[in-house]
């Protein structure tokens, strides 16, 4: 479901569709991540796991989110995106090993929760003093701005990419929109402003 909706989405890039259909059945058959080392993959899920738990509903390991963010690393994201990716796994393991000596797949639930906060806290703490620095460059010189590289003027922290990733994929998977989102597999007339009723989810798209 997921690979046809982002096919969906890229109907003006027939090759790149054909590669996400191409590399979503290669890890079906294989089982084992394309991108990622299987270490990494582990990581990967429990983090997705962290960011939405399994509840009343199936979480992210249900929903397999992990395979989605090792297909779209693969197949979507530059090199230097990939690499400040897997440095964030590599640092989130030190975080874990510094703060309890722990590998992050085997800290208990309270634990992971409380070294994603600090993930994310630090992911806002860097796009913060980013802002002010590109704010800083344009006061002072705005031809400096101009002349800054686009890789750093659309920098993205590890763990918001992450973050992302994890919503996109789970909300575009078969568990995600029919059972954590309301679901209408023929919908009727498009209306672009519904009222929810209270405790009513939201309607996947």
């Amino acid at each position: 479901m997921r690979v046809a909706m982002l096919a969906g989405a890229t109907m003006s890039l027939p090759a790149l569709a054909d590669t996400l259909e191409a590399s979503a059945a290669r890890r079906a058959l294989t089982g084992k991540p394309l991108f990622l080392t299987a270490d990494q993959d582990a990581t990967v899920a429990e983090l997705a796991e962290t960011i939405i738990p399994t509840t009343t509903t199936p979480g992210a390991k249900a929903a397999k989110v992990n395979e989605f963010i090792d297909l779209m690393l693969k197949d979507c994201y530059k090199a230097d995106d990939q690499k400040r990716f897997v440095d964030g796994l590599t640092q989130t393991n030190k975080l874990s090993q510094d703060t309890y000596s722990k590998a992050f797949v085997q800290l208990d639930p309270t634990q992971r929760i409380e070294i994603v906060k600090k993930l994310q806290a630090d992911a806002k703490q860097e796009l913060a003093q980013m802002n002010t620095t590109k704010a800083a460059a344009k006061v002072e010189n705005a031809q400096a701005d101009l002349q800054m590289p686009d890789a750093k003027k659309r920098y993205t922290p590890f763990f918001m990419i992450l973050k992302d990733l994890t919503m996109t994929g789970y909300f575009t998977s078969e568990i995600g929109a029919t059972q954590a989102l309301e679901y209408v597999a023929v919908p009727g007339r498009y209306d672009g402003c519904v009222t929810l009723k209270p405790g009513q989810k939201a309607w996947a798209l």
